[in-house]
């Protein structure tokens, strides 16, 4: 449902905190909920605490105090999560900032990391319920002190002198945007906004092409990509103070280990070697994997797919490593020899350029128990072979 101001001011006040207090720790039963709520506020506002108490359980996968924040379902698909939002505020506070504008705040997530790094923080929103919904969540945080809260339009009243941050909205209610003109603020608007300022950060979506990217925003100092529990969750420009003196970085969270250098994506191609790798996928879009493979003496199976392969193994926290045990076409005649020979009980499958599901392939291949082992395949397309690589991960 459309959440409007008055609604999200009743929905932040003492009255309806405290009860979804009381039904905080309830088993699973909306409907019982729910019809709880209307027993006790408007039908507006019972449905709105009904479906804020839905997307607070999403919200804790994101948020260390997910369960008790506000939001709308687009507001925390476009949030940052916590981790994410820690780690570039911590790069903010590291290059001695003490203010930041956070002039597409949202629900907060960013003004709130950003608060708790120790930066006094000028947050604003077009979106007047997101600025209520930010406020109170920094409430939450005990970090409203050091956020100050505006609604306002960026476009036509852009943020004073300093440092800034811009998240610029993908989506469209439940709709992702994927033609970055389209994204608000639209990069021309971008674009005006960091120019002349010593510091900036713009986050962007992971899965747009570069070179779109650099046709519409001001070249970076620094591209970082950022992938979380091995997703690829952010792009993000760096001009100025923030940025390192690298061109390109892949950073992997929760651990925060991180890879740095040129852009170098294209890795030496090789034949299929003693083991094979998985690379986090912030490492690939970054465009660092050539410079990685050469650096560990490895080589890429086939551009187009992205494994690596080399004699022994490499501890690196950016590969997944499987020890090839053996190789075979995508024939289910010949893997079902190949299984059994290897006396596999339980197969995970992994998959690239296959259009098949990994359950479809494992019932293909493997009918039955062969044994009591559990092994992994890898099915690839190689150039126009498709081929199975039987491994054990490390």
């Amino acid at each position: 449902m459309r959440i409007d101001l008055k609604t999200a001011i009743e929905l932040t006040s003492e009255e309806v905190q405290d009860v979804f207090l009381m039904f905080r720790d309830i088993g699973d039963d909306p409907l019982r909920v729910q019809e709880s709520f209307r027993g006790m506020f408007p039908k507006k506002i019972a449905e709105a605490m009904g479906e804020l108490r839905a997307l607070r359980r999403r919200a804790a996968q994101k948020f260390q105090m997910g369960r008790d924040m506000y939001c709308t379902k687009p507001l925390l698909e476009q949030a940052s999560s916590e981790p994410v939002a820690n780690h570039r505020a911590q790069r903010f506070a590291e290059a001695g900032l003490t203010v930041v504008h956070d002039p597409c705040c949202g629900m907060g997530s960013d003004s709130i990391a950003l608060a708790r790094a120790g930066l006094k923080v000028k947050a604003s929103d077009k979106n007047d319920v997101a600025v209520e919904f930010a406020r109170a969540n920094a409430e939450i945080y005990r970090v409203s002190s050091s956020i100050e809260f505006t609604a306002a339009d960026i476009t036509t009243d852009p943020p004073g002198k300093g440092a800034i941050f811009l998240d610029p909205a993908r989506r469209r209610g439940a709709r992702r945007i994927m033609n970055p003109e389209d994204w608000s603020p639209n990069p021309e608007t971008v674009s005006r906004l960091i120019q002349g300022r010593g510091a900036a950060c713009v986050k962007l979506s992971p899965a747009t092409d570069l070179e779109r990217l650099f046709e519409l925003f001001p070249m970076p100092d620094e591209i970082e990509f950022i992938s979380y529990r091995g997703e690829a969750k952010e792009c993000v420009f760096w001009y100025g103070k923030v940025a390192s003196k690298n061109e390109r970085r892949a950073t992997m969270l929760p651990d925060g280990a991180f890879y740095a250098g040129q852009a170098d994506p294209q890795a030496p191609v090789g034949e299929l070697s003693n083991w094979i790798f998985d690379p986090d996928p912030a490492l690939v879009r970054a465009g660092l994997l050539g410079a990685f493979a050469k650096e560990h003496g490895l080589c890429v199976l086939d551009p187009a797919i992205g494994y690596l392969t080399g004699p022994k193994d490499i501890d690196s926290p950016f590969l997944r490593g499987f020890r090839v045990i053996a190789q075979e076409t995508l024939d289910p005649k010949k893997m079902r020899v190949m299984l059994r020979e290897h006396k596999v009980g339980r197969l995970l499958v992994r998959k690239r350029g296959i259009a098949e599901r990994p359950q479809t392939l494992e019932a293909r291949f493997l009918p039955k128990k062969f044994g009591d082992r559990q092994l992994t395949l890898l099915a690839m397309r190689l150039g126009e072979r498709h081929i199975g690589v039987l491994a054990e991960e490390d």
